[in-house]
């Protein structure tokens, strides 16, 4: 009895230490390249507001100074993966984890305005008369459909009722039926349109919209109709249409949410509440949700599939294939975690893998490539092959804003080209060393692309983050990581160990 009772302080001393570690926001053994995450979620999100507004003022300042901004995000994001990095930072430790908390308080606060803005003073603000009205009424403009959640429904009723949604897509049809805008589009280098360049303006589209209009059976040539993606784009949102959800945004935001719960009990209990404030101030990944961007139904995905890596197999199989199977960009992200996957469980997991992957994007295409292998393909393949404008935040910002005047997107698709072979071999050749580093080289091969827009690169700071707290890659850089530790604390047993490991 004694021996007992002489045990319920200790068992009560450890619960409460683990109850103050679970409203830790930041841990003792945090490293600082998770505090320079924060750092880096600042950047995305100035570079991105100015190259937002470099494209609507149309001003090559604002372009440029953007695309400069960028550039600052990939270089910290590729320094925070790095395994110097905790070596490097190591003494300035506290003055980053201050500024990290400043971070989080500047972006809590700038997302209650915004929130506050967006659902109490936008919807009040009808005729706009000055400079801050404006701003706000195009603030609730670019809440409505585009044109991607627009054809996406569409193609999920279509398949209701029993057509082929890669043979009906109607651009017009949709938009009209979703309350879309005509400058919600995307415009093509045809018709009307051919010799327009950079890129149309708002009278040009508006133009091509009114005659549109009269005609909304009839898709014009200079506007996107098609279903762009895989099957899987249309396939996984189809249930929660037919549980009777009318907005599609709203089955986003339940798939975020399931892919950041899921990662959220895989990361160590006492990191936890790290995860959810900082998905929580992702401001990018929010307004991605309510701007109806298309991404976000792959993000939670990717997201699971990274993470789970070496967790459950079977779990982070599926969640990688049935990214394949619904967006084009997880394509990219696919030879980097076969790389990973390699150097960690060997080339039978990794068969066992591309088996799962391939069957999931088999089945789920299978019967619309049966139905109309043209279509389908056509499809596809279309934002690969369709005359689209220059766009985005990458190298080709220098062409959209007139600073460059280059006119075929060959250039642009050779470095992209280029960039993403020579990243998947660097990968191959690095990944135990850097295994963080292949979701950034997964996307960085698009900042070069003829298309690079800011939903290609708003999430992966959050896989990033979410595997570093996972501690996600191998036995062999987790023990590196130690030893750095283990030579910061006493730099002879450091040198003892390196010579013992036979490490040069």
């Amino acid at each position: 009895m004694y021996s007992n009772q002489g045990h319920l302080p200790a068992l009560k001393k450890n619960e409460n230490l683990l109850l103050s570690r679970l409203h830790t926001l930041f841990p003792d053994d945090l490293k600082p390249q998770v505090f320079l995450l924060f750092f880096a979620l600042v950047i995305q999100l100035i570079a991105s507001a100015i190259s937002g507004v470099g494209f609507s003022l149309n001003t090559s300042g604002f372009w440029l100074a953007g695309f400069i901004l960028w550039i600052l995000w990939f270089v910290a994001m590729l320094f925070i993966v790095s395994p110097n990095t905790n070596n490097v930072l190591g003494n300035h430790r506290k003055f980053i984890k201050r500024g990290a908390m400043v971070v989080i308080a500047l972006l809590a606060l700038l997302g209650l305005t915004e929130l506050v803005m967006a659902v109490w003073i936008a919807p009040k603000e009808n005729n706009p008369t000055n400079d801050f009205a404006q701003l706000l009424s195009q603030m609730e403009h670019g809440f409505q459909y585009n044109d991607g959640t627009a054809l996406q429904q569409q193609a999920i009723e279509n398949l209701f009722r029993g057509k082929n949604p890669y043979s009906n897509g109607n651009i017009i049809a949709a938009l009209l039926k979703y309350n879309g805008s005509f400058d919600r589009v995307t415009p093509l280098r045809a018709g009307k349109l051919a010799n327009v360049f950079p890129y149309p303006s708002e009278t040009q589209l508006k133009a091509i919209w009114d005659r549109a209009i009269h005609h909304p059976s009839q898709s014009p040539p200079e506007l996107e109709s098609r279903v762009c993606y895989p099957a899987g784009f249309f396939l996984l949102p189809a249930p929660f249409i037919a549980a009777g959800i009318k907005d599609i945004r709203i089955v986003y935001l339940i798939f975020v949410l399931i892919g950041l719960a899921t990662v959220t009990f895989m990361i160590p209990p006492k990191k936890c509440l790290l995860f959810i404030v900082f998905a929580a101030i992702s401001l990018e990944l929010w307004n991605s949700l309510a701007n109806g961007e298309t991404g976000s139904i792959v993000f939670p995905l990717l997201l699971i599939a990274w993470v789970s890596l070496n967790k459950n197999l079977w779990l982070s199989a599926i969640a990688m294939g049935l990214a394949v199977a619904t967006k084009q960009t997880a394509w990219f992200f696919l030879p980097f975690y076969l790389i990973l996957l390699w150097h960690e469980s060997g080339l039978k997991s990794l068969g066992f893998v591309c088996a799962i992957i391939a069957g999931i994007f088999i089945l789920m295409n299978a019967s619309f490539f049966i139905q109309s292998p043209s279509i389908w393909l056509a499809s596809v393949t279309s934002p690969m092959t369709d005359r689209l404008f220059p766009l985005g935040v990458g190298i080709v910002s220098l062409v959209a804003s007139g600073i460059l005047n280059i006119r075929s997107s060959l250039p642009f698709t050779a470095m992209e080209a280029i960039v993403f072979i020579g990243c998947a071999v660097w990968y191959m050749r690095n990944a135990k060393r850097y295994p963080y580093a292949g979701p950034i080289l997964a996307v960085l091969p698009l900042f070069f692309a003829w298309r690079s827009l800011w939903s290609y690169f708003f999430y992966v700071q959050i896989i990033v983050l979410a595997c570093l707290l996972t501690k996600k890659g191998n036995s062999s850089s987790l023990a590196r990581e130690h030893l750095e530790d283990t030579t910061n604390k006493d730099p002879s047993l450091g040198q003892h160990s390196m010579a013992d490991a036979g490490t040069p």
